[in-house]
């Protein structure tokens, strides 16, 4: 490509520019991705996405990728990576992606994490920089829940509210090894859930609100907490369900068990920064 390309920082971009590019590049993505302004501020907070250390990819001036940094202590998260579908197949994505390991290790990161889908041909860009698959992550996605059990017996349990301070006491002691989105500080930024946990403290679920409100996420220790939990997470009337970044455990186990698989999986990959 004989053009001008350059990279720079996102530091003093605006919100509405932003998001402009965020769904630009996002387009024709597996999923949907297009955000709103608003929605782009919520992840921007959830993240803790520092602008000043995220790198953009420029041809003639014009963003047409970009790579969104998460900084945690010594540790970085990818909160999301991407090039303009006009500009995919030209070697963009990895120089953007070398720029952006540069600026992790120039605030003194430790290492950098991130999740791609398996079918996504970014995997292998992440892999010729230096990214190693970690594990691999569960997404559910599904409407009516109910239906899921009705055949199947399976009796939903009762599950108590808990407090904020509970709920991640007895997930830290059941050794549960969440995803960067899952990770205690993380989901405590959404400010607005509600906790519940079954009678031995084994496993539980948090919901972004009330526990009718979007599942952010779901742990259990043990085989029968994971029904317990499930059973009843599920067997709500009507309800959807919807988990992201479900590593392989009790959880998932159960689920396939009844014939309820994953819609996608992600790879979780990382790399040690010098």
């Amino acid at each position: 490509m004989k053009k001008n390309i350059r990279v720079n920082t996102l530091e003093h971009i605006s919100l509405h520019e932003l998001t402009d590019i965020w769904n630009r590049c996002w387009r024709g993505y597996y999923y949907d991705m297009t955000y709103t302004p608003e929605h782009m501020r919520v992840w921007l907070h959830l993240s803790q996405v520092s602008l000043q250390h995220s790198m953009a990819i420029l041809v003639e001036d014009q963003i047409v990728g970009f790579a969104l940094l998460s900084i945690d202590g010594v540790d970085g998260w990818i909160a999301g990576a991407c090039i303009d579908p006009n500009y995919r197949g030209k070697g963009l994505f990895a120089p953007l992606m070398f720029s952006q390991l540069n600026s992790a290790t120039s605030v003194g990161l430790k290492g950098v994490y991130l999740e791609v889908l398996e079918q996504n041909h970014a995997l292998k860009v992440y892999q010729s920089v230096g990214f190693t698959r970690m594990r691999q992550l569960n997404i559910y996605r599904t409407q009516g829940g109910i239906n899921f059990f009705s055949d199947r017996k399976v009796e939903a349990c009762h599950l108590e509210m808990a407090s904020v301070e509970q709920y991640f006491e007895s997930r830290r002691r059941a050794f549960f090894n969440p995803a960067w989105q899952r990770r205690e500080e993380y989901l405590k930024r959404y400010g607005n859930f509600s906790a519940v946990m079954n009678s031995s403290r084994t496993a539980g679920a948090l919901f972004a609100g009330d526990n009718n409100a979007p599942c952010l996420d779901a742990w259990s220790a043990t085989e029968a907490g994971a029904k317990e939990l499930i059973s009843s997470v599920l067997g709500r009337s009507n309800a959807s369900f919807s988990l992201t970044n479900q590593p392989e455990d009790w959880i998932v186990a159960f689920l396939s068990a009844h014939g309820i698989n994953s819609d996608a999986k992600q790879f979780e990959m990382y790399i040690k920064l010098a």
